[in-house]
């Protein structure tokens, strides 16, 4: 429904010859039986993959890089680092790789640091 809305307000601005509004960076959240997959951010080109948890767990989350630069997120039953990898990519900032892979360290303390 968002991205729904996110495309009429672009198509409005279109036909009026304004501005279009940010779209924000998109996000996709689907449920696969007893998986929820959240992914914000587009991965295209990246070349770095910090993983945090283990995929066997079915609770882990995956942030790609480009440059040392935070791409993207996909989280597999991880609501927590999704909300925080969100939040960051939504207002520009990044985590360095190397801090992002410390899973004693919560993600969203990196949202209030930024």
């Amino acid at each position: 429904m968002q991205n729904a809305i996110a495309q009429a307000k672009v198509a409005a601005a279109t036909l009026l010859d304004v501005e279009p509004p940010s779209t924000g960076v998109p996000w996709f959240w689907p449920d696969q039986a007893d998986l929820r997959l959240q992914m914000a951010g587009i991965n295209t080109g990246y070349d770095q993959v910090v993983l945090r948890g283990e995929p066997a767990s079915e609770q882990f989350s995956a942030l790609y890089y480009r440059d040392g630069r935070l791409l993207s997120i996909d989280a597999v039953n991880a609501p927590h680092d999704y909300i925080a990898v969100r939040k960051l990519l939504d207002t520009g900032c990044s985590i360095l790789a190397d801090a992002a892979a410390d899973t004693s360290v919560a993600l969203r303390e990196f949202v209030r640091a930024s």
